[in-house]
Protein backbone atom coordinates (compact mmCIF):
# COMPACT_ATOMS: atom_id res chain seq x y z
CA UNK A 1 0.00 0.00 0.00
CA UNK A 2 1.28 3.34 -1.00
CA UNK A 3 0.95 6.79 0.95
CA UNK A 4 -1.79 8.64 0.04
CA UNK A 5 -3.08 12.14 1.05
CA UNK A 6 -5.18 15.07 -0.21
CA UNK A 7 -3.59 18.23 -1.73
CA UNK A 8 -4.52 20.71 1.12
CA UNK A 9 -4.58 24.42 0.92
CA UNK A 10 -2.29 26.19 3.03
CA UNK A 11 -3.17 29.79 4.83
CA UNK A 12 -1.29 32.52 5.48
CA UNK A 13 2.12 33.53 4.58
CA UNK A 14 1.99 30.01 2.47
CA UNK A 15 -1.31 31.26 0.80
CA UNK A 16 -0.23 34.59 0.12
CA UNK A 17 3.31 33.32 -1.70
CA UNK A 18 6.02 34.92 0.79
CA UNK A 19 6.80 31.42 1.98
CA UNK A 20 9.69 29.77 0.18
CA UNK A 21 10.45 25.92 0.92
CA UNK A 22 14.10 24.69 0.33
CA UNK A 23 15.93 21.34 1.57
CA UNK A 24 17.53 21.97 4.73
CA UNK A 25 21.90 22.31 4.60
CA UNK A 26 24.65 22.70 7.25
CA UNK A 27 24.57 26.28 7.18
CA UNK A 28 20.99 26.22 8.40
CA UNK A 29 22.13 24.48 11.83
CA UNK A 30 22.14 27.25 14.14
CA UNK A 31 18.45 28.71 12.93
CA UNK A 32 17.00 25.42 12.95
CA UNK A 33 18.62 24.73 16.26
CA UNK A 34 17.25 28.06 17.90
CA UNK A 35 13.75 27.44 15.86
CA UNK A 36 13.64 23.64 17.28
CA UNK A 37 14.20 24.68 20.97
CA UNK A 38 11.61 28.47 20.82
CA UNK A 39 9.00 26.49 19.16
CA UNK A 40 8.71 23.50 21.53
CA UNK A 41 9.35 25.70 24.43
CA UNK A 42 6.72 28.52 23.35
CA UNK A 43 3.79 25.66 22.98
CA UNK A 44 5.06 23.77 26.10
CA UNK A 45 4.87 26.75 28.10
CA UNK A 46 1.23 27.78 27.31
CA UNK A 47 -0.04 24.23 28.34
CA UNK A 48 2.39 23.79 31.80
CA UNK A 49 4.20 21.16 30.20
CA UNK A 50 8.23 20.60 30.62
CA UNK A 51 9.38 21.16 26.57
CA UNK A 52 10.46 17.72 24.50
CA UNK A 53 13.88 18.98 23.58
CA UNK A 54 15.10 19.47 27.41
CA UNK A 55 17.22 22.23 26.91
CA UNK A 56 17.63 25.02 24.56
CA UNK A 57 21.94 23.47 24.48
CA UNK A 58 20.15 19.96 23.80
CA UNK A 59 18.53 21.98 20.42
CA UNK A 60 21.47 23.32 19.73
CA UNK A 61 23.06 20.15 19.48
CA UNK A 62 20.90 17.91 17.71
CA UNK A 63 20.10 20.44 14.61
CA UNK A 64 23.44 20.11 13.30
CA UNK A 65 23.85 16.08 14.19
CA UNK A 66 21.01 15.95 12.16
CA UNK A 67 21.61 18.12 9.18
CA UNK A 68 24.78 16.08 8.50
CA UNK A 69 23.26 12.37 9.13
CA UNK A 70 22.49 10.62 6.42
CA UNK A 71 19.15 9.16 5.85
CA UNK A 72 17.59 12.26 7.71
CA UNK A 73 15.53 14.75 5.79
CA UNK A 74 15.07 18.61 5.94
CA UNK A 75 13.05 21.07 4.76
CA UNK A 76 12.91 24.58 6.09
CA UNK A 77 10.85 27.44 5.20
CA UNK A 78 11.94 31.15 4.68
CA UNK A 79 9.74 34.67 4.60
CA UNK A 80 11.34 37.87 3.84
CA UNK A 81 14.96 36.38 4.07
CA UNK A 82 14.54 34.27 7.67
CA UNK A 83 14.13 31.42 8.78
CA UNK A 84 10.72 30.75 9.93
CA UNK A 85 10.61 26.77 10.18
CA UNK A 86 12.19 23.13 9.93
CA UNK A 87 10.91 19.45 9.44
CA UNK A 88 13.02 16.73 9.51
CA UNK A 89 12.03 12.83 8.51
CA UNK A 90 13.72 10.06 9.05
CA UNK A 91 13.92 7.82 5.86
CA UNK A 92 17.07 5.03 6.69
CA UNK A 93 14.53 1.99 7.17
CA UNK A 94 11.54 1.07 5.14
CA UNK A 95 8.67 3.07 7.09
CA UNK A 96 9.48 6.86 7.27
CA UNK A 97 8.85 8.76 10.38
CA UNK A 98 8.59 12.48 10.73
CA UNK A 99 10.17 14.63 13.37
CA UNK A 100 10.28 17.38 14.89
CA UNK A 101 8.04 19.80 12.76
CA UNK A 102 9.19 23.29 14.03
CA UNK A 103 7.52 26.77 13.62
CA UNK A 104 9.30 29.79 14.70
CA UNK A 105 6.83 31.37 17.43
CA UNK A 106 6.25 34.42 16.01
CA UNK A 107 5.10 32.51 12.59
CA UNK A 108 2.96 30.08 14.25
CA UNK A 109 -0.93 29.79 12.77
CA UNK A 110 0.39 30.81 9.39
CA UNK A 111 0.43 27.44 7.43
CA UNK A 112 4.27 26.75 7.43
CA UNK A 113 3.71 23.67 9.64
CA UNK A 114 1.19 22.64 7.02
CA UNK A 115 3.42 23.60 4.47
CA UNK A 116 6.43 21.49 5.47
CA UNK A 117 4.48 18.76 6.47
CA UNK A 118 2.78 18.70 2.40
CA UNK A 119 6.14 19.28 1.11
CA UNK A 120 7.78 16.27 2.86
CA UNK A 121 4.56 13.85 2.10
CA UNK A 122 4.49 14.70 -1.61
CA UNK A 123 8.06 13.64 -2.09
CA UNK A 124 7.40 10.33 -0.57
CA UNK A 125 4.39 9.80 -2.65
CA UNK A 126 5.90 10.24 -5.44
CA UNK A 127 8.75 7.61 -4.28
CA UNK A 128 5.63 5.11 -3.60
CA UNK A 129 6.72 5.29 0.19
CA UNK A 130 4.94 2.36 1.93
CA UNK A 131 4.52 4.02 5.12
CA UNK A 132 4.81 7.27 7.10
CA UNK A 133 4.79 8.09 10.79
CA UNK A 134 5.10 10.74 13.37
CA UNK A 135 4.37 10.59 16.96
CA UNK A 136 2.03 13.88 18.21
CA UNK A 137 2.19 15.98 21.38
CA UNK A 138 -0.92 14.95 22.58
CA UNK A 139 -1.88 18.00 24.22
CA UNK A 140 -1.51 20.12 21.15
CA UNK A 141 -4.62 19.77 19.45
CA UNK A 142 -3.89 21.94 16.56
CA UNK A 143 -1.03 19.64 15.64
CA UNK A 144 -3.13 16.53 16.22
CA UNK A 145 -5.93 18.65 13.67
CA UNK A 146 -3.20 19.55 11.24
CA UNK A 147 -2.17 15.86 11.08
CA UNK A 148 -5.63 14.09 10.54
CA UNK A 149 -6.36 16.86 7.93
CA UNK A 150 -3.53 15.08 5.89
CA UNK A 151 -4.72 11.64 6.23
CA UNK A 152 -2.52 10.72 9.10
CA UNK A 153 -4.63 7.82 11.23
CA UNK A 154 -4.49 7.76 15.36
CA UNK A 155 -3.19 3.92 15.82
CA UNK A 156 -1.81 4.12 19.60
CA UNK A 157 -1.96 6.21 22.40
CA UNK A 158 1.37 6.87 24.12
CA UNK A 159 2.73 7.61 27.73
CA UNK A 160 5.90 9.68 28.25
CA UNK A 161 6.97 7.61 31.82
CA UNK A 162 10.42 8.81 33.05
CA UNK A 163 12.21 8.50 36.60
CA UNK A 164 15.60 7.80 38.06
CA UNK A 165 17.28 4.23 36.79
CA UNK A 166 15.78 1.36 38.25
CA UNK A 167 18.25 -1.30 38.69
CA UNK A 168 15.56 -3.73 38.66
CA UNK A 169 16.78 -7.26 36.82
CA UNK A 170 14.03 -9.47 35.80
CA UNK A 171 14.66 -13.79 36.80
CA UNK A 172 15.23 -15.56 33.64
CA UNK A 173 16.41 -12.50 31.85
CA UNK A 174 20.44 -10.86 31.28
CA UNK A 175 20.95 -8.03 29.31
CA UNK A 176 24.13 -6.95 27.41
CA UNK A 177 25.64 -4.78 24.81
CA UNK A 178 24.23 -5.66 21.50
CA UNK A 179 27.46 -6.37 18.65
CA UNK A 180 27.28 -6.71 14.95
CA UNK A 181 26.36 -10.57 15.28
CA UNK A 182 23.25 -9.83 17.35
CA UNK A 183 21.82 -7.91 14.20
CA UNK A 184 20.35 -10.41 12.21
CA UNK A 185 18.12 -11.89 15.50
CA UNK A 186 17.38 -8.81 16.32
CA UNK A 187 15.49 -7.68 13.04
CA UNK A 188 13.95 -10.75 13.14
CA UNK A 189 12.59 -9.97 16.36
CA UNK A 190 11.37 -6.19 15.00
CA UNK A 191 9.87 -7.86 11.98
CA UNK A 192 7.67 -10.53 13.76
CA UNK A 193 6.47 -7.40 16.06
CA UNK A 194 5.72 -4.94 13.69
CA UNK A 195 6.38 -6.38 9.84
CA UNK A 196 9.43 -4.64 9.67
CA UNK A 197 12.74 -3.87 10.50
CA UNK A 198 15.07 -1.11 12.10
CA UNK A 199 18.20 -2.24 10.65
CA UNK A 200 19.83 1.17 9.81
CA UNK A 201 18.78 2.57 12.65
CA UNK A 202 19.72 -0.61 15.30
CA UNK A 203 22.87 -1.29 13.39
CA UNK A 204 24.01 2.79 13.97
CA UNK A 205 22.90 2.28 17.62
CA UNK A 206 25.05 -0.53 18.15
CA UNK A 207 27.91 0.65 15.96
CA UNK A 208 28.09 3.91 18.78
CA UNK A 209 27.85 1.66 22.01
CA UNK A 210 24.41 2.21 22.31
CA UNK A 211 22.16 -0.93 21.97
CA UNK A 212 21.59 -3.37 24.11
CA UNK A 213 20.08 -6.73 24.29
CA UNK A 214 18.16 -9.39 26.54
CA UNK A 215 18.59 -12.83 26.28
CA UNK A 216 16.59 -15.88 27.90
CA UNK A 217 18.67 -19.13 28.27
CA UNK A 218 21.19 -17.90 26.31
CA UNK A 219 18.44 -16.90 23.49
CA UNK A 220 18.20 -13.08 22.31
CA UNK A 221 14.42 -12.21 22.33
CA UNK A 222 14.54 -8.01 22.31
CA UNK A 223 16.48 -5.12 22.40
CA UNK A 224 16.23 -1.48 22.70
CA UNK A 225 18.38 1.21 20.87
CA UNK A 226 18.59 2.97 24.06
CA UNK A 227 16.41 4.02 26.57
CA UNK A 228 14.63 8.00 25.74
CA UNK A 229 12.94 10.02 23.49
CA UNK A 230 15.16 9.63 20.45
CA UNK A 231 15.11 5.19 20.50
CA UNK A 232 13.06 2.43 20.11
CA UNK A 233 13.01 -1.32 21.65
CA UNK A 234 11.13 -4.41 20.93
CA UNK A 235 10.92 -7.57 22.24
CA UNK A 236 8.97 -11.33 21.89
CA UNK A 237 7.05 -10.79 25.86
CA UNK A 238 6.72 -7.65 28.38
CA UNK A 239 9.46 -9.30 30.56
CA UNK A 240 11.61 -8.68 27.63
CA UNK A 241 10.85 -4.44 27.80
CA UNK A 242 11.02 -4.92 31.75
CA UNK A 243 14.31 -6.50 31.48
CA UNK A 244 16.02 -3.92 29.23
CA UNK A 245 14.09 -0.82 31.17
CA UNK A 246 15.03 -2.49 34.00
CA UNK A 247 18.97 -2.27 32.72
CA UNK A 248 19.02 1.53 31.84
CA UNK A 249 21.19 3.39 32.95
CA UNK A 250 19.73 6.67 32.30
CA UNK A 251 16.84 7.48 30.46
CA UNK A 252 17.46 10.40 28.28
CA UNK A 253 15.38 13.53 26.92
CA UNK A 254 11.55 13.58 28.64
CA UNK A 255 11.38 10.11 29.04
CA UNK A 256 10.55 6.78 27.33
CA UNK A 257 7.23 5.92 24.96
CA UNK A 258 5.18 3.67 26.41
CA UNK A 259 1.94 2.05 24.80
CA UNK A 260 -0.91 2.71 27.02
CA UNK A 261 -2.67 -0.23 26.11
CA UNK A 262 0.06 -2.30 27.36
CA UNK A 263 -1.78 -2.29 30.81
CA UNK A 264 0.84 -4.72 32.24
CA UNK A 265 4.02 -2.78 31.29
CA UNK A 266 3.12 0.49 32.36
CA UNK A 267 1.70 -0.75 35.17
CA UNK A 268 4.82 -2.25 35.95
CA UNK A 269 6.96 1.11 35.21
CA UNK A 270 4.48 2.81 37.53
CA UNK A 271 4.90 0.31 40.40
CA UNK A 272 8.42 0.45 39.87
CA UNK A 273 9.20 4.45 40.69
CA UNK A 274 8.88 6.00 37.33
CA UNK A 275 5.97 8.15 36.49
CA UNK A 276 4.11 10.20 33.86
CA UNK A 277 5.31 12.78 32.41
CA UNK A 278 2.69 13.71 29.30
CA UNK A 279 0.53 11.77 26.51
CA UNK A 280 1.46 11.26 22.74
CA UNK A 281 0.13 9.42 19.98
CA UNK A 282 1.41 7.42 17.19
CA UNK A 283 0.17 8.64 13.91
CA UNK A 284 0.23 6.95 10.95
CA UNK A 285 -0.31 7.15 6.60
CA UNK A 286 -0.18 3.72 4.63
CA UNK A 287 0.47 0.06 5.73
CA UNK A 288 0.09 0.15 9.47
CA UNK A 289 0.34 -4.09 11.33
CA UNK A 290 -0.69 -3.98 14.63
CA UNK A 291 2.33 -4.60 16.74
CA UNK A 292 2.27 -8.50 17.84
CA UNK A 293 4.25 -8.38 20.93
CA UNK A 294 6.27 -5.74 23.59
CA UNK A 295 7.31 -2.71 21.95
CA UNK A 296 8.47 0.87 22.78
CA UNK A 297 8.79 3.64 19.90
CA UNK A 298 10.60 6.48 19.22
CA UNK A 299 9.45 9.81 18.97
CA UNK A 300 9.26 9.76 15.32
CA UNK A 301 7.37 5.99 15.35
Amino acid sequence: MNVTTGAMPTRGLAEAGRLHLRRGTAADADACGRIFWEAFASVASRHDFPAEPVTSQFAAMMAPLWLGQAGIDCVVAEAEGALVGCAFSDRRDPVIGIGPVCVAPQAQDAGIGRAMMQWLLHGYIQEGAAAVRLVQTAYHYRSLALYAKLGFVVREPLSVVSGSPLGVVIPGRSVRPASADDLPVCNAICSSVHGHDRGAELGEAAGMGMAVVVEKAGEVTGYATGFGYGFHAVGRENADLMALIGSAPSILGLGILVPSRNAELLRWCLGNGLHIVQQSTLMTIGHYQEPAGAWLPSIRY
